[in-house]
């Protein structure tokens, strides 16, 4: 389970792999999209914003899983 890594069990919330899968990709196609539209401040905010959500809903610190200077986030 991708969840059970931050010590949560997806299926106690009812919430399966590929659902937990298909809202991230919606994610990124929703931020892929922003991108093109927002200033850099606004996107990277967002962005921020976003790691925060997730960070507080999944326990896991998704800001620090990618170095500032490896270019994924």
């Amino acid at each position: 389970m991708l969840l059970s890594a931050s010590g949560q069990d997806a299926s106690d919330d009812g919430i399966t792999d590929d659902e937990v899968v298909a809202a991230a990709e919606s994610l990124g196609e929703e931020l892929a999209a922003a991108k093109e539209s927002s200033s850099e401040f606004a996107f990277t905010t967002m962005v921020m914003q976003c790691n925060e959500a997730i960070g507080d809903e999944t326990g896991i610190d998704y800001g620090s899983v990618c170095a500032d200077d490896d270019g994924c986030c």
